[in-house]
């Protein structure tokens, strides 16, 4: 069964706050320059958590307003966010709190492979963008190939528990057409990953922990490959990509 989302990433707030691999990197500062704000918009930042991509456009809109399911994270987020134009709400992305069309900018990094009800999701997120609004969307994706796709998701989910999926691109995209949105892909990057480090972020418990390691050392050539799993099984990488989805 999949873990709460809101549990889990109340009691991890600290931790996302401090990791590197969220509060920055090329990803986000792509994310930023296509954004391209002229300093009217209204943005929204769903699955904010502790508000990296929220800060890192917040000083640039007219209004922004940082949405997540995790309490603690929300209240973490308010604490280290100084910019003064700037709402927070505890909200699932299945059910927005905000009329249709209400922001011209949305973005969601690194949180739509926890969503429970993914279409849902993404027709929530299509509803509340404004006509000709943007939606950048960054996540992880699983590789085309079956048997890859099912060991990142096991791996994943055995880390984490509130872990859905990282679909395909090609899935992620069909899922986004079908929300009425216009896609394009801006770019590729890689999460790098180091093994330790990712189980202590997510406080994965010790017996779970034991099994992601021993799913890394005994990770096919393929698996090692696509994932550039370290020969110790200390670091790997997962690719991600930044989409673009207007109205």
């Amino acid at each position: 069964m999949t873990a709460d989302p809101g549990s889990q990433f109340s009691k991890t707030a600290q931790a996302y706050l401090e990791s590197a691999g969220h509060a920055s990197g090329a990803d986000l500062q792509a994310l930023v320059a296509h954004a391209r704000p002229t300093g009217q918009e209204r943005f929204l930042d769903v699955g904010t958590n502790v508000g990296h991509t929220l800060r890192a456009l917040a000083a640039q809109v007219r209004f922004a307003v940082g949405a997540d399911v995790a309490s603690d994270a929300l209240r973490l987020n308010r604490s280290v966010t100084t910019a003064r134009n700037v709402a927070f709400v505890e909200a699932d992305t299945v059910a927005l709190p905000f009329a249709d069309g209400s922001f011209e900018l949305v973005t969601c990094r690194l949180a739509a492979h926890h969503f429970r009800d993914a279409p849902a999701g993404y027709r929530e997120l299509a509803r509340v963008l404004a006509p000709g609004g943007t939606l950048l969307l960054i996540d992880n994706y699983a590789p085309d190939d079956p048997a890859l796709d099912v060991w990142i998701n096991d791996l994943e989910r055995l880390r984490d528990a509130s872990h859905v999926r990282e679909r395909t691109l090609a899935e992620e995209l069909a899922l986004l057409d079908a929300s009425g949105l216009r896609t394009e892909v801006l770019g590729h990057f890689r999460t790098a990953l180091r093994t330790e480090e990712w189980l202590a972020r997510s406080q994965t418990p010790a017996d779970r922990a034991a099994l992601v390691r021993q799913t890394l050392a005994t990770a096919s050539p393929e698996a090692r490959e696509t994932f550039r799993i370290a020969p110790d099984g200390s670091a790997f990488e997962v690719p991600k990509a930044l989409i673009a989805a207007r109205r």
